[in-house]
């Protein structure tokens, strides 16, 4: 029986046939810091179900050291959109006026700006395919 499972583990833990998807690199450029004191804060996401309250996929706590910051993300092709804000207190979370409106600058991927609500995945949905892809987004606040 010892055997047997040894041989069933040893086969279900080998290497597939199927080739791993090929990466991508993403670059996300974060323009308009107002000032160099806090950090920026970068949520990538593949799926609407979670954008842009809940868990990204990966997520970066970049220090800044100008008027703009920029990383880069390993990805595989397909859809996604980014959240961003700038933390300018250090406090590790997005300050909020009444009305749950943000006191601190934020932006999301294409440049969209929400008017009475959070954006949907959709409205910051981009592609990133073979190769490398660029995304700049402006921090704003309002």
């Amino acid at each position: 029986m010892f055997i047997l499972l040894s041989f069933l583990s040893l086969f279900l833990s080998g290497s597939s046939d199927r080739p791993s998807p090929k990466k991508a690199n993403l670059k996300v450029d974060v323009q308009n810091v107002r000032a160099p004191k806090g950090a920026v804060y970068v949520a990538l996401f593949h799926s609407e179900n979670s954008f842009p309250q809940g868990k990204p996929m990966e997520g970066r706590k970049l220090n800044i050291d100008g008027k703009s910051v920029q990383t880069t993300f390993s990805v595989e092709p397909g859809d996604y959109a980014i959240a961003v804000y700038h933390d300018e207190n250090g406090n590790g979370k997005m300050d909020k006026r009444m009305f749950g409106i943000p006191k601190e600058p934020y932006g999301f991927s294409n440049n969209f700006r929400p008017t009475m609500s959070a954006p949907k995945f959709v409205d910051c949905k981009f592609t990133v395919s073979d190769g490398s892809k660029t995304v700049s987004i402006k921090l704003d606040s309002f």
